[in-house]
């Protein structure tokens, strides 16, 4: 009777060791085509950008790009997991393999595909200068000149204002956020804010008050997903889950929703820089 009960035991510890095994989830061989070794696309944020990625009032990421890579997630038929990052850090990042893909507002620009790859560009943008309500003392570039311009570390705003430095003088303060920018430019720390239109757009449309778009635009850089360097067959694939998004009209409504225009049409792919 004890070798038949020891038997009993130990088929039903070998049943439960298989079927705790059997409850692993299994990658998909979708994901496995894309090279998601743990069937995840990893996507690196920085959520400190209204209205394309932040944490809202309950802790939540949301945003345009946040909206859009669950809607890319959903199109690929892989998960996605968002993984928070600096702004400073995030190109490495994703040089270090950290994450598969950044999706964050990233500006395509001729030197930044000398590093990286990207997929399509999904919306349309340059870098704009946001300056107070009727000052029309800023038309081109050129009259940035002795200005205080403020533009958050490490952006192409950044790159844009270092360059127009070249022809004309004036100061630029550099912010770690771009919530830094216009918080300063409330308390008149700075004269202007070079950004991404979107973003101007926002800040805009929430404070018409204390910001307005001035007819200047420093450059043309539209924006896409950056993908790790040689990862053809995930190019290939965002590439096609942005077609489809774009068809159903998923990409209109996302922009709309968050920037209150569609500007995921007739997007100007020529890179300035």
């Amino acid at each position: 009777m004890k070798k038949i009960l020891a038997i009993i035991l130990a088929l039903s510890m070998t049943f439960a060791m298989f079927t705790g095994c059997s409850g692993k989830t299994e990658i998909s061989d979708v994901a496995k085509s894309l090279g998601l070794e743990d069937g995840i696309l990893h996507i690196a944020v920085d959520d400190t950008y209204p209205p394309m990625e932040y944490v809202n009032e309950d802790g939540e990421q949301v945003g345009f790009d946040i909206d859009l890579a669950k809607a890319l997630g959903e199109k690929l038929g892989v998960e996605i997991k968002f993984i928070s990052s600096a702004w400073d850090g995030i190109f490495t990042g994703l040089t270090a393999g950290m994450y598969d893909v950044i999706i964050s507002s990233v500006s395509m620009t001729k030197g930044r595909l000398e590093t990286m790859d990207f997929s399509k560009p999904y919306l349309a943008n340059g870098q704009v200068i946001v300056v107070k309500p009727g000052d029309t003392s800023i038309s081109t570039g050129d009259d940035l000149a002795g200005k205080k311009v403020g533009v958050q570390l490490g952006t192409t705003a950044d790159d844009a204002v270092i360059k127009q430095k070249e022809a004309v003088d004036f100061e630029v303060v550099k912010y770690n956020d771009i919530i830094g920018c216009f918080n300063a430019m409330k308390i008149n720390a700075i004269d202007c804010i070079v950004v991404d239109v979107a973003v101007a757009m926002e800040y805009v449309s929430k404070s018409p008050g204390e910001f307005e778009i001035s007819s200047a635009q420093l450059t043309n850089e539209p924006i896409a997903v950056a993908i790790s360097k040689g990862n053809t067959a995930l190019k290939t694939a965002i590439d096609n889950a942005l077609d489809a998004l774009a068809a159903d009209g998923t990409l209109s409504a996302i922009s709309v929703e968050h920037l209150g225009v569609d500007l995921t049409k007739d997007i100007d792919t020529t890179l300035t820089e």
